[in-house]
């Protein structure tokens, strides 16, 4: 993993009309007869410049006068610049862009990610950081308020939450009152960030307070919740893939839990059949066309039968694409994930997830 972008903890609240000299920065007394910009207002001047956040800025001598030397990030960029602290001139000394071109013109600005953080989390941001990890983007967002710590991970392209962390402050009260939800007033608020089937819904305590621990999952993701057990609250979430996508499958939206979902891991039911489209022929052509025999499928049963000489547990998700019986069986912690071929019969596929 690369990260990028830093905003030190004092980045942006430094008092206007303070300035830091490095070592061998000017001096004060040679800058008395004139006006310098503060630092403040140099930070400005560069984010003006460029965009994005200051990392660094330093006030130094040379031979024209004193220049701030400012560092700063801007959508996978590094800037250095050059600030002249009497006139204000602004000089690009070196840029360099750590993000490939193809995905630079698509990352979100850092006001767009925070403005999306900030749908689950309140308070000041006090880090921002761009990743990259496996050919993706994300913003590492660090924010705030009077009670708690949040770290919010943002897809840098598309705005999606992908992780999100809420932690209460040290020394702060973290006792809960009221009554605990049931599994399905905790499974309708899971149901706000996550979809798919459950695999797990538990009540734990975690830091003094109870909460609910729930794992549900789609035909590519896998999500992770836990939520405060008496309000409701979003403690963390993370969003894992751990399928490849499959066009066929997606083009219709994952279909939600029914309200009166037992929170068993059960078997489901098969999906349903495609719809025949007959095709009207002429008595001439029915007669001249041969008769097909047509090929026999394995039912469910006899699938989930041949899976199970390869994988121990209970089955959690079966479903017929494309002349394949794709199976996931769970059994304590270890999954498995097989692949059977509709027809013969044969193990195709076999992953085994501990």
């Amino acid at each position: 993993m690369k990260k990028w972008m830093l905003i030190p903890a004092l980045a942006g609240v430094v008092a206007v009309g303070s300035v830091a000299l490095a070592d061998d920065s000017v001096s004060n007394s040679s800058v008395t007869a004139k006006q310098m910009l503060t630092l403040q207002q140099a930070k400005e001047l560069a984010v003006q410049q460029v965009g994005g956040h200051v990392t660094e800025i330093e006030l130094e001598k040379k031979k024209s006068g004193p220049v701030y030397e400012v560092e700063v990030e801007s959508k996978g960029i590094e800037y250095e610049l050059d600030i002249d602290a009497l006139t204000g001139a602004v000089s690009v000394r070196k840029q360099q862009s750590q993000v490939p071109a193809d995905v630079s013109g698509k990352l979100l600005s850092e006001e767009q990610a925070i403005a999306a953080a900030k749908k689950l989390a309140s308070g000041k941001v006090v880090d921002i950081e761009l990743d990259e990890d496996d050919d993706r983007y994300y913003y590492d967002i660090d924010l705030r308020d009077g009670n708690y710590v949040y770290d919010v991970k943002v897809d840098a392209i598309t705005g999606e939450i992908v992780k999100f962390e809420k932690e209460i402050k040290s020394g702060k009260n973290n006792k809960q009152s009221g009554q605990i939800l049931t599994k399905e007033e905790a499974l309708a608020f899971a149901k706000k960030y996550a979809v798919g089937n459950v695999k797990k819904i538990e009540l734990d305590r975690e830091d003094g307070r109870r909460v609910y621990e729930i794992v549900l999952k789609d035909g590519q993701f896998k999500y992770e919740l836990d939520l405060d057990a008496v309000t409701g609250d979003l403690i963390t979430f993370e969003k894992e893939q751990y399928k490849k996508p499959n066009a066929k499958k997606f083009q219709q939206a994952a279909k939600p839990v029914s309200s009166n979902h037992t929170l068993k891991v059960v078997e489901p039911a098969t999906q349903a059949t495609a719809q025949k489209v007959e095709t009207k022929v002429a008595p001439a052509q029915q007669e001249s066309k041969p008769s097909v025999k047509k090929q026999s499928v394995l039912s469910k049963q006899e699938a989930i039968a041949i899976a199970k000489r390869h994988a121990s547990g209970v089955v959690t998700d079966i479903e017929l694409d494309d002349g394949v019986w794709e199976i996931e069986m769970e059994d304590g912690d270890v999954e498995y994930e097989l692949e059977i071929d509709a027809a013969t019969g044969t193990l195709v596929s076999f992953e085994k997830d501990e």
